[in-house]
């Protein structure tokens, strides 16, 4: 029988043309047997009940193969110039029209970068449509502020950082021209033909802050410092090419023999003696690793500050610019593009080494 003639062919027929009919070539039929075979237990296996792959790890570890070599394959035939040039029309004759209903993106994260920009990257959320089509809207306010705006293109605005392979992935830009030391809110939403979607979910984020002259900022004190005798809550540091020294307001009554303080390579921890106690004044894990042995402490009074602990830390790596003491979103950031240095050759090491 010719091959023109398969498509008539009846159940039997087809049975008895498997097992290799008169007239078909052998490696025609060993061929379809095969693809056949094949075909049925890949779809045997993609829709096999849970609880029968629960019973059999050799049939989990099989399916989950097989999903990974379809997707792949799918991924492949998404990059070939047939597909390519398909879907390049269909989008441009339609306009949009073949886009799927916009989803929030996924990955959504910020990160403040200076004093007036902060960074933002997010993933798009893929559907299985193709001609799926979509541009962004990043919206953003301060404390009880209107939301402000800002409309997005993916391919113009933002930066891929998915690679060549996985192309339109993860992006990233810039958010600019922010208040400093402001907690700022935001969120993102799609945009297609058929209009908005959700929104993702708020993220907070505070930008960066101005550093005083001395390139330090403050920094909130722990409950210790309601035993200091001072009505000060807040420490403040300043930085020099390689120390920094950290300054607590301290009540006239307070003596040397009520703190306790002890520094590690990458924390330091200060308490105060009360009724007996040792309550929390100033610990947590530092910014940057010091010289432990080389910290000291004392009681000083001065004109501006009045009474307080001088703490001075010692920098492990000379000229290190830091941003902050210690981590933690108690102890804000500065940001460390107005920090400068530069050596006094007079008197090196004071902390007139210090330049903006």
């Amino acid at each position: 029988p010719k091959l023109s003639v398969l498509p008539k062919m009846g159940v039997m027929r087809l049975f008895y043309f498997m097992l290799g009919m008169t007239g078909v070539p052998s490696w025609l039929v060993i061929s379809f047997d095969i693809g056949a075979a094949g075909f049925c237990g890949a779809v045997l296996l993609l829709v096999m009940p849970k609880q029968v792959l629960a019973q059999s790890k050799l049939l989990r570890t099989a399916r989950n193969k097989l999903r990974k070599s379809l997707s792949r394959i799918w991924e492949l035939s998404l990059q070939g110039p047939f597909f390519r040039i398909t879907i390049w029309f269909g989008r441009k004759l339609c306009r949009g029209r073949l886009s799927s209903r916009a989803r929030p993106p996924h990955g959504f994260n910020l990160k403040a970068d200076h004093t007036d920009e902060v960074t933002v990257k997010f993933s798009p959320t893929k559907g299985w449509n193709p001609f799926h089509e979509e541009s962004y809207v990043i919206s953003w306010k301060k404390g009880a502020d209107h939301w402000t705006e800002r409309s997005l293109n993916p391919l113009e605005e933002c930066e891929d950082l998915s690679g060549k392979e996985k192309k339109g992935d993860r992006f990233k830009f810039v958010i600019d021209q922010l208040p400093a030391f402001t907690e700022v809110k935001f969120r993102m939403c799609a945009v297609s033909f058929w209009g908005r979607g959700p929104w993702t979910k708020e993220v907070a984020v505070t930008t960066l802050a101005v550093p005083n002259k001395g390139f330090g900022f403050t920094g909130r004190l722990g409950p210790g410092w309601e035993k200091t005798g001072s009505d000060k809550s807040e420490y403040s540091w300043i930085q020099t090419r390689n120390e920094i020294h950290i300054k607590i307001p301290v009540g006239k009554d307070l003596k040397g023999k009520d703190i306790k303080f002890k520094a590690l390579p990458t924390r330091i921890e200060v308490g105060i003696v009360a009724d007996g106690e040792t309550v929390s004044l100033l610990k947590g894990y530092l910014a940057k690793k010091i010289n432990p042995d080389d910290a000291t402490w004392y009681i000083d009074e001065g004109t501006d500050e009045g009474r307080h602990m001088l703490i001075t830390l010692f920098k492990l790596e000379m000229m290190d610019r830091w941003t902050r003491v210690f981590d933690g979103p108690e102890h804000p950031e500065i940001d460390e593009r107005h920090v400068q240095f530069f050596v006094d050759p007079l008197n090196p090491g004071s902390l007139g080494d210090i330049y903006e």
